[in-house]
């Protein structure tokens, strides 16, 4: 029989949420394959692993925080929280303290990554912000979800900060230019999200949570559809400008059927499934088109010499 803490940790995890870190975190190698090379995955791993851990801190910060919402909302897996604390199977400490833990685990398992040069130092900056940020999601007293400013916090997260880390992970610090190719993902997650807020509005609004779909109420579903423009807009405007490779722009294209269901089935009921499908598919193609295609030439994205040259010949040195 396992005891009922462990299921609520394992539910409170929210283990249908992860994969889209890992997604994310994906994109952001696929990113920088051609302009680094073959990937060090002893440094990949790790900034994975520390990716991942900062997400189960949101997670479980977020349970605590959402602790009233989620007693009146319908978990789905991707929205209403993970109902494990509404079911009875934890009290809202044990998510804090987890939350607490997996943040100081983190912490820790970065910095000495980075003082050992496994990890660049970009990559302890970019998991710092992602702490902070998860906890300034959910928690006072910011709060920043229940003030209509979530929305925009987690698809930054989500949506860039993830992919930077990847990316980082291979390359060291992204040029400008990668954080502009992210904005159309940016976006993506930003229409996922009306999609998952928008099933629990009844709930939020009852407890006073202000997200986005309970501000605008029936106009929310207008934002979603402008959210869903610019993903897939904007790649063939930073295409033409030289800032995307084409294969990217046209693999993003691919996915526009999934898009356009999003947007039909917006407001159709509460279950939140287009916005979270069209999210994954156009991650998936962009990241395919980054691996597909060629890169741009110089000097769009110039090469970036991988940090850390001497970690990775101890490295290899080592494992002779």
């Amino acid at each position: 029989m396992i005891p009922p803490a462990i299921q609520a940790l394992v539910l409170m995890s929210r283990p249908l949420i992860l994969p889209s870190g890992v997604l994310a975190f994906g994109l952001g190698v696929a990113m920088a394959w051609p302009v680094a090379g073959p990937a060090p995955w002893h440094r990949v791993l790790l900034a994975l692993a520390l990716t991942l851990i900062a997400n189960l801190a949101a997670h479980f910060a977020d349970e605590y925080a959402d602790a009233d919402t989620d007693a009146l909302a319908r978990p789905t897996g991707v929205s209403g929280g993970s109902g494990a604390i509404a079911a009875g199977l934890a009290v809202p400490g044990l998510a804090l303290r987890a939350a607490a833990l997996t943040t100081a685990f983190a912490v820790a398992v970065g910095l000495l990554g980075t003082l050992r040069g496994v990890l660049p130092p970009i990559c302890l900056w970019y998991l710092a912000l992602g702490l902070a940020g998860g906890w300034a999601y959910s928690m006072p007293p910011l709060a920043l979800e229940r003030r209509g400013l979530g929305e925009l916090a987690n698809a930054l997260l989500g949506g860039m900060l993830m992919p930077l880390m990847g990316y980082a992970a291979i390359a060291g610090p992204p040029p400008l230019v990668v954080h502009l190719a992210l904005l159309p993902v940016v976006a993506a997650v930003l229409a996922n999200l009306m999609d998952v807020h928008w099933a629990d509005r009844h709930a939020d609004a009852a407890v006073g949570k202000r997200t986005l779909a309970v501000i605008l109420g029936p106009h929310a579903g207008a934002l979603q559809r402008l959210w869903l423009t610019l993903t897939y807009g904007l790649p063939l405007v930073l295409a033409a400008a030289g800032a995307l490779p084409w294969p990217v722009a046209r693999a993003s294209l691919l996915t526009l059927p999934v898009g356009l269901y999003a947007a039909w089935r917006f407001g159709r009921d509460s279950l939140p499934i287009g916005g979270p499908a069209a999210m994954v598919a156009f991650m998936v193609a962009y990241a395919s088109g980054y691996l597909g295609g060629e890169w741009p030439p110089e000097p769009i994205l110039p090469p970036v010499v991988a940090p850390d040259d001497e970690v990775d010949s101890w490295w290899t040195g080592n494992r002779q």
